[in-house]
């Protein structure tokens, strides 16, 4: 420490003792007040000492109102006549004025026995209309003599404290503390393991007033979809698409709001709402109007999307565009249930009518040119006049794509006019020529058939001219999505169930040779018994113990049969469902109406058992139908007829 810290501390202990001295000395003094705060203040000053160093005692305290601030009279309220005053059409009015005068006695601050230990604070929200009191965890709550009381006292003294009125708009304090003091009085005392907090007095709260706003609900879909998710700047909202019956635009009227009064006895005013934003837009038939006492909403009649021309907001469903690219539409999310119908013209070969990267959604996409590298397109029906490229992506319920080169994958029909490497996944497939590439579906019908082709189907594949080689033509149902994870599922179980029941049946002959092997035993155990009841012996309890195990291995043998005939029992229905589609693939054909070609192969993958037959036409015989034939319940050959034989 050095010799200025030696002196400024030296200052400040006398100045504290000189403080601490000057307030023992402190005569009390009983003053009347309407401010508590200043006028503590002012005693501080005037002894010169710190209002810290004193506390107050409450006499007495008187409450004063005036109907209309200009009177110059105040009016006393005495006892429950306050409650003639306390309702919101007095209590509301600005002019209204209410105020209280403390008698009260000023004392120097006294360490009590009984709230040493105590955390006590109150607290408002920021109008002061709620006062909270809150006793602090860890606070001790000791019996004393009129401890409700007390504690009372000690909030209403920190409320006049901080110019809040009393026993106006208290909630029943002591009610609240009831308690704690039950508690403290059983024990002696009673330690806070958590903050105990409650509302020692609420007066009216002011409600704000509403300004009037216009929502445009049918621009803000994309920037709450966005809202905690990377920024796509690919989406600038080209289109704003709308469902039927969805609100597109919202007026929210302006409303006044209510003053409100504090619990110091404060009128809180409000400012009148602002009316800016009042509709002078007019709508189609398309929208339709419905007004509230609140607000005025404009809900679509129809899907589609929004247009606004001549101040006149429409929906409309067709929309078309000479292209659509990264560069002048950006992505367009319509949405597949709008109705939104999109025509995109570009027709050029050369160029791009849905250009790179770029996502489009909506209910029908017509595209009359080329899709491009990693595009996207999802819709109800699609209609591709062009190629796709590689890398894009279609997803409808029915499409058309003249040249495919990309992923298509459809719920119903799926028509191509030519696969060129391309991807189909469908419940039906149609295609006029396939170079390459790859379909699954339920059924595949291909006209022309190259090379190097994979098709794979569960009810049949027909073939109208083969003109390639190296093709593989599949019955599968496994790999046709529809059925892909359910059969994967009934095959996992099968063969957990075939585990567990290997487990139980092999449990259950234990369980059988022990008690085939104990049965002479016991029974010769319950002869003994016999015998010693007859000579009034009481029976072993060795004995009892091994009958009584015996019994639990018959009650065991009983359990594991009738697991055993449950699991055999959900066994059976599994494979049952696994044989359905099993059956699918059995009646399922191929057939080539044209010659067939080198290196061409035709299987059959069968469920259960999980057999692959495989079958390998004659090049340079035509018009063949290839099916399963039964060998016996279990077995089955690939066989040849002509192609309409039966």
């Amino acid at each position: 420490m050095g010799f200025f810290d030696k002196v400024f501390k030296s200052d400040k202990e006398k100045k504290e003792k000189k403080e601490g001295s000057k307030a023992a000395e402190f005569t009390p003094v009983v003053t009347t007040t309407d401010d508590v705060p200043k006028t503590l203040q002012e005693t501080a000053l005037k002894y010169g000492i710190s209002s810290q160093t004193l506390d107050i005692r409450i006499i007495n305290y008187k409450t004063y109102i005036k109907m209309d601030s200009k009177e110059t009279e105040w009016i006393e309220v005495e006892g429950n006549d306050w409650e003639k005053f306390n309702k919101p059409e007095i209590l509301l009015n600005p002019n209204f004025v209410v105020k209280q005068d403390y008698e009260i006695e000023i004392h120097k601050y006294r360490d009590e026995p009984w709230m040493r230990d105590l955390i006590l604070h109150i607290a408002s929200n920021k109008e002061k209309n709620r006062i909270v009191c809150t006793l602090k965890s860890g606070s001790i709550i000791k019996d004393t003599e009129d401890l409700g009381a007390k504690l009372k006292n000690l909030i209403h003294k920190k409320m006049v404290r901080a110019r809040v009125l009393i026993g106006l708009w208290d909630l029943d304090i002591e009610k609240r503390l009831d308690e704690l003091v039950a508690k403290a009085k059983v024990q002696g005392q009673h330690i806070l393991t958590e903050d105990f907090k409650f509302d020692a007095a609420v007066c009216f709260a002011s409600q704000p007033s509403v300004d009037d706003a216009l929502i445009y609900h049918y621009k803000l879909k994309d920037e709450n979809a966005e809202q905690g998710d990377r920024i796509d700047y690919s989406k600038r909202g080209f289109i704003q698409a709308v469902e039927k019956g969805e609100v597109i635009i919202e007026y929210v009227k302006a409303k006044p709001g209510t003053p409100g009064r504090n619990c110091a006895g404060e009128f809180i005013p409000v400012e009148n709402p602002k009316e800016s934003h009042k509709p002078e837009f007019r709508v189609s038939e398309n929208i339709e109007t419905e007004e509230t006492e609140s607000s005025i909403l404009y809900r679509a009649r129809r899907g589609g999307y929004v247009v606004f021309k001549e101040n006149i907001y429409d929906i409309r469903e067709e929309m078309e565009l000479e292209e659509v690219s990264f560069k002048k539409t950006g992505s367009i999310d319509a949405g597949v249930e709008t109705e939104v119908k999109l025509h995109v013209n570009e027709t050029d070969s050369m160029k791009e009518a849905i250009g790179t990267g770029v996502e489009v959604e909506a209910t029908e996409v017509k595209v009359e040119g080329n899709v491009g590298a990693s595009a996207s397109i999802t819709a109800e029906e699609v209609v591709i006049g062009g190629q796709t490229h590689q890398t894009s992506r279609i997803v409808a319920d029915h499409a058309k794509v003249n040249v495919l080169r990309g992923y298509l994958k459809t719920k119903e029909i799926a028509e191509v006019t030519r696969i060129e490497g391309g991807i189909v996944e469908a419940k039906e497939a149609k295609v006029s020529q396939m170079i390459g590439g790859e379909v699954k579906a339920m059924k595949v019908e291909v006209e022309l058939l190259g090379s190097n082709a994979k098709i794979y189907a569960v009810s049949g594949i027909e073939i109208g001219k083969m003109v390639g080689e190296n093709n593989r033509l599949i019955i599968d149902a496994s790999e046709i999505e529809a059925y892909h994870n359910e059969i994967l599922s009934l095959e996992e179980e099968i063969e957990e169930l075939e585990k567990k029941l290997e487990k139980l049946r092999e449990k259950l002959r234990e369980r059988e040779e022990l008690k085939n092997k104990s049965e002479s035993a016991v029974q010769t155990l319950k002869e003994k018994i016999l015998q010693d009841k007859k000579r009034c012996i009481k029976p072993r309890p060795a004995f009892i113990a091994k009958i009584k195990q015996f019994q639990k291995l018959h009650e065991e043998i009983a359990k594991a049969k009738e697991e055993i005939v449950a699991v055999e029992n959900r066994l059976e229905e599994i494979r049952s469902r696994l044989l359905a589609y099993q059956e699918m693939i059995i009646h399922a054909t191929v057939v080539n109406r044209g010659e067939w070609k080198e290196y061409t192969t035709v299987q059959y993958r069968l469920l259960y058992p999980q057999i692959t037959l495989e079958y390998t036409p004659t090049p340079g015989l035509s018009n063949q139908e290839i099916y399963l034939k039964k060998i016996d319940e279990e077995h089955y050959e690939i066989a040849v007829r002509e192609a309409g034989e039966q």
